[in-house]
């Protein structure tokens, strides 16, 4: 129907006409229209098309328009904003409608609530027989069906209700298995996007922190908690603030870039080496740090429950070097008072460490054929 309005004298069956009349399209084969609500004010007639391929004139898709349509005293006047349209194409908008709606004719999810998911008679069927032959697949044969299932999800969605509402349904050891399958997954991933960091010259200190944040067992598992915390004393704000795992007490942990110049330099005429003018700065930094933090222990004790007594501060800076910058950063870090100082190589090692620990338990567990839930312990 045209928009503006028809006569008030015109009948239905004439409103209908010109509804089809509107449609000149040459691809359109059949029209098919029935009314689904007669009046007596508000009228709502829904007309099918039947779509062929302009080149073969074999049929290709059905179209769909519900029409709202208002009968006043002045004339027939359409209601665009309150019209809707369907397509058959891909997605088959109303192959899903004509589904849900006769699922729900039949009773089929009376007492269920939530979404409908619509597959087509072909995929229900191919579905069917896959699930009746789920048990006689080989473990192998099991896995790798759910390796393309995860394969073809659409990560771009979120399903964690739907996983925790599936994995309650399961067994409890297939997914504790799951769980720990993910984290190593989850672990790899991070290690190796942490050696890109550190390989990267242009690798800035908040991308380096966002990362260690999100990542916190890299730093090792003498550390337990990752504190929210930045900010302790009115002027600082430190970058971490570490909970030590074998006394409770707090460190802080510095974050510069993995530069690659020397962070030490040698000194001919005395024959040793002493902190370049990249490190000296940092040193001072977290010094004035400690400071701080030590004079307010009392005020932070006190409201906030934290005790800052004789804390201690770890900076990560640079790269190794070679063999002479690493003794030379060794002796420094042996004459340093409550504060080390480590390469982004060390930190990689220490991280390689803890992934290498985490997959050999799980190696143990799986040849052992272990059962104790719990066993696999990892730092956060």
């Amino acid at each position: 129907m045209a928009k503006g309005h028809l006569p008030p004298e015109t009948s239905i069956v004439d409103v209908k006409i010109r509804i089809r009349q509107t449609y000149t399209n040459p691809n359109v084969r059949k029209i098919h229209q029935v009314i689904l609500k007669d009046g007596p004010r508000t009228f709502k007639i829904a007309t099918l098309l039947e779509i062929v391929d302009p080149k073969t004139g074999e049929f290709h898709h059905f179209s769909l328009k519900i029409d709202t349509i208002n009968h006043l005293r002045a004339g027939w006047f359409a209601k665009p904003e309150r019209s809707t349209r369907l397509e058959g194409g891909d997605p088959n908008e109303i192959e899903h409608l004509y589904r849900f709606l006769k699922a729900h004719g039949e009773g089929k999810f009376a007492d269920k609530t939530g979404e409908l998911h619509i597959i087509g008679t072909e995929d229900y069927v191919r579905l069917e027989k896959l699930l009746d032959a789920l048990p006689n697949l080989a473990h192998a044969d099991k896995i790798e069906l759910v390796k393309t299932i995860l394969s073809r999800v659409d990560g771009s969605n979120s399903y964690i209700e739907e996983f925790v509402e599936a994995f309650q349904a399961s067994d409890p050891e297939i997914v504790r298995h799951i769980a720990i399958a993910s984290r190593i997954v989850e672990y790899k991933k991070a290690y190796a996007a942490l050696q890109s960091l550190v390989e990267d010259p242009s690798t800035s200190e908040p991308a380096i922190q966002k990362h260690l944040e999100q990542n916190p067992w890299m730093f090792g598992s003498e550390y337990s908690e990752l504190l929210d915390r930045r900010t302790w004393t009115r002027d600082d704000a430190v970058d971490y603030m570490l909970r030590r795992t074998v006394d409770n007490f707090l460190e802080i942990i510095e974050i510069k870039t993995p530069f690659q110049e020397s962070l030490l330099l040698y000194d001919a005429s005395h024959d040793s080496y002493y902190p370049s003018a990249k490190l000296s700065p940092v040193i001072g930094q977290v010094i004035h740090y400690i400071e701080e933090v030590e004079r307010a222990r009392d005020s932070i004790l006190s409201k906030d429950g934290y005790d800052t007594l004789k804390i201690r501060a770890r900076i990560i800076i640079g790269r190794d070097g070679d063999g002479n910058q690493q003794v030379a950063l060794r002796n420094l870090n042996a004459h340093l008072y409550r504060i080390e100082v480590i390469t982004y190589d060390q930190l990689l090692r220490v991280a390689g460490k803890v992934l290498n620990v985490f997959e050999n338990r799980v190696a143990k567990e799986s040849s052992d054929h272990a059962k104790a839930a719990g066993e696999i312990e990892i730092p956060f």
